[in-house]
Formats: C-alpha cells, sequence, structure tokens
C-alpha cells in the first residue's frame, strides 16, 4: 500500500506537526523596522541604484550615525545598569559586598538610599520609579508598545492553544508592566477529534516580542515566594494573546467544567455502581444465614470505603489533569523564554540602538535622495514607501525619532523650507 494512503494516526511524526506562517496581509501597522543596520544601509543602496561614488558618501553618513547613537547609548546603559544593579534578582555576593557591609543592609532599611553614579542618592521607591521609568524608554525606542490592563485582562480565563485556563491575583504585584511587538496574526495547525484528527488551519494572533517586567509585594501568592526588593524581566517569542497571563508568575490552573465533569462523573457513577453491587450482595448473604441484623451495619461500612477509595482516585486525578497542563505550560516557556533580567536588559537596549540607528539612517537616506528641503511628512511618506519595497508591509516610520537623532549628530539642519543635509558633509 503506497505510504499516501496510510492514516494520519500511524505517523507520529506529522502528529505532531505545528505550521508557522506569516502572511504579509496579517502584520499589524507599527513602528518596529526589521533590519539590522548594515542591513538597511545595503538595502537602501541597492533600492535606489546609487554610483559608487555616491554610495560611499552615503556610507560615511551612515557610519557617522552609527557612532553618535552608539556612544550616547554606550552612555545610556553605563546608567541603566546601575541603576539596575540593586534590584538584580541574579546578582552575586561581590555585588552585594560592593554596596556596603554587610551585605543585606539596604535589605533591613525602611527606606534605603544608595548611590547610582551622576544621579547621586536615591531612595528605594525614587530608584525603582526611576528604574521603570528607564525601561520603559528603551522599550519605546526599540518600538515596544505596553499594553494596557484591559488587553491582559482579556487573556486570563480565556483558553489558549494548550486548553489551559488560568487564573491570577494582581495583588501579589507591586508594580506590573507587558509590553509588545510583532503584532501579527499567524496560521497553526492543529489537529481535533471534531475534524476526525485531520490537520486543520487556523488564525492564531500573537505577539512575536512580549516583555514582562514585574516587582512582588511583600504579601504574594506565588507557589515559590519572590524577593520583594528584587525586579524581574522576562522576555518571550511567539506568544499568542490568549496566552499572556502564562508568561505572568504567580498563575493558577482553573480547570475547566469539562474538565471537573471528567473527574466528577465518572466518580459519582463508580461510587453508586458500587454501592448497589455491595447492597445487593450483602442482602443475599442475609438470606442464607444469620448475620440480617449485622447486613445494614456491613452496608454502611462498605459504603464509606467505596466512598473514601473513589474520593482518593479523584483526587489523584485532579491532580495528574493539572499536572498535565502543568507540563503544557512547561515545554511552552521552554522554546518561548528568550532572556531573563540583567541578560533581558541589555538585550532590550541592544534592540533600542539599532532601531534607533536604522530610523536615523532612513530618514538621512530619504533627504540624501531628494537634494532638496523636505517636510516632515514629505520625509515620512517617503520612508514609508521604501520601506513598503524593501519588505512588502504597511510600517509607520517614527519620522520625529529619525529627525531628533540626526539633528543631534548634526548631519541635518532646518529652515523654512524644511529639512536638508548640512553642508558641511564628512569627507573621511
Amino acid at each position: 500500500m503506497p505510504k499516501t494512503w496510510l492514516p494520519t494516526l500511524w505517523m507520529p511524526k506529522r502528529w505532531r506537526a505545528v505550521k508557522f506562517k506569516i502572511p504579509p496581509e496579517h502584520w499589524g501597522r507599527e513602528h518596529y523596522l526589521p533590519f539590522t543596520p548594515n542591513a538597511i544601509i545595503e538595502s537602501l543602496i541597492d533600492d535606489a541604484k546609487l554610483e559608487p561614488a555616491e554610495s560611499e558618501t552615503f556610507r560615511r553618513l551612515a557610519e557617522r550615525i552609527k557612532r553618535s547613537i552608539s556612544l550616547e547609548y554606550h552612555s545610556h546603559h553605563e546608567v541603566l545598569s546601575d541603576l539596575y544593579q540593586r534590584y538584580d534578582p541574579d546578582r552575586d555576593y561581590s555585588d552585594r559586598i560592593l554596596q556596603g557591609s554587610p551585605a543585606n543592609k539596604l535589605e533591613t532599611l525602611e527606606q534605603p538610599t544608595w548611590r547610582i553614579g551622576p544621579c547621586g542618592k536615591l531612595t528605594d521607591r525614587e530608584a525603582s520609579r526611576e528604574l521603570f521609568s528607564e525601561i520603559a524608554a528603551s522599550l519605546g525606542h526599540a518600538n515596544y508598545r505596553r499594553l494596557s490592563p484591559r488587553e491582559i485582562q482579556n487573556a486570563i480565563g480565556v483558553a489558549s492553544h494548550w486548553g489551559v485556563r488560568l487564573q491570577i491575583r494582581f495583588s501579589s504585584f507591586r508594580k506590573l508592566e507587558v509590553y509588545g511587538r510583532g503584532d501579527v496574526v499567524t496560521r497553526r495547525a492543529y489537529r481535533s477529534w471534531r475534524h476526525f484528527f485531520r490537520l486543520i488551519e487556523r488564525d492564531v494572533p500573537i505577539y512575536q516580542r512580549l516583555v514582562v517586567v514585574f516587582r512582588p509585594r511583600e504579601l504574594q501568592t506565588f507557589p515559590e515566594p519572590l524577593d520583594p526588593n528584587r525586579v524581574h524581566i522576562r522576555m518571550f517569542k511567539n506568544v499568542p494573546k490568549a496566552d499572556i497571563d502564562m508568561m505572568l508568575p504567580g498563575t493558577q490552573i482553573r480547570l475547566s467544567w469539562l474538565d471537573t465533569g471528567k473527574i466528577g462523573i465518572p466518580t459519582l457513577w463508580g461510587i453508586a455502581m458500587m454501592t448497589s453491587k455491595l447492597a445487593k450482595s450483602l442482602w443475599i448473604l442475609a438470606l442464607f444465614s444469620t448475620i440480617k441484623i449485622l447486613s445494614s451495619f456491613f452496608l454502611i461500612v462498605a459504603v464509606l470505603v467505596a466512598t473514601v477509595f473513589y474520593g482518593i482516585k479523584s483526587i489523584f486525578s485532579y491532580t495528574t489533569t493539572k499536572r498535565r497542563y502543568q507540563l503544557n505550560i512547561t515545554r511552552s516557556l521552554y522554546y518561548q523564554n528568550l532572556d531573563n533580567n540583567l541578560g533581558a536588559l541589555l538585550r532590550i537596549e541592544e534592540e533600542a540602538e539599532q532601531q534607533e540607528i536604522c530610523e536615523a539612517i532612513l530618514g538621512c537616506f530619504v533627504l540624501f535622495i531628494n537634494k532638496t528641503p523636505c517636510s516632515l511628512d514629505e520625509i515620512d511618506r517617503a520612508a514609508e514607501d521604501t520601506l513598503i519595497r524593501l519588505t512588502g508591509i504597511e510600517i509607520d516610520f517614527d519620522v520625529r525619532d529619525s529627525m531628533r537623532d540626526l539633528a543631534k549628530s548634526g548631519l541635518v539642519c532646518v529652515n523654512e523650507q524644511g529639512w536638508q543635509l548640512a553642508s558641511c558633509l564628512p569627507s573621511s
């Protein structure tokens, strides 16, 4: 028999197959530029078919932009690292020694003060507020969008791709912020008994990148308590919108009515059947023996034993079901987790720097090609048209950020006619 005639059930590799496709028409309009600085430079030169001399001039301009923005981010990285050092959950003992002796001195104070370089001394509340503000600024430059409480709340209690419903107590957080980027709709394949276990595709809205920043309270309901004096950062990839709650700490599995019925109904049915059989057996014995008086007592004891037995069985069934769901969540997090804490923070800074450089290079390219002063609207339209040609998707170009960075670099000037490249172009 040819292989194509074999039932799908006997093909374990296809049984586990999951397709992942993102059609261009399913991309949301965002500020994110899917380029690295070197890649966008070469793509722009190829798209405009520049002459070698013009290409060399534009590359020198781009290198000047890269140096200027990288220097600015290097300084910001130092400030952000100093801010996060106090709140890093993964810091080692040597970091604690540097903050004074004894090592837990800051933790014992109600309102500790500590030094963060040029910012002087800040209380714990001021430093925490400053840290969250700087992280939010970096995520904004990396073109992440902060999710509203309503968007997070809508995901809670909704069955996800894994069929898991969760519940969470926001009272366990002193501060919780969730950021997303890459709001797209993917096509994922799954199998269902409703379709006779055939491979069926469906639309699944996801965030290609999701960042969770939180600080727990002293009183919390997490299975494993977290230090309330630390700020945690989690970064994930390809997270379905219905699974946002899976990425939050302290979530608890909430079984659906179907799962509860699958556990409770067989238990009640088993107790009823066993009670009926025991009653029939005892009354038959009572007809042929002298234990009529004790038969009722034996019946009661048998029913109690059966109830305890099926109760224990129900508890194990309940625990097994929750463990199965927890295993699905763990598998999902294993493949979706990108980075944590300081590593995630450094990754955010790297993404923010690259996005700022790409935006500035694209704005500079538009002015370099036009040779004449342009308004912000004209630069914005030309940049977005260029991005459509390069990527095939609509991207919302942030023209104001681009011109701001170019002005800091001294490469552009503005007058009554509009924005244009400065006359003093780099000669080398």
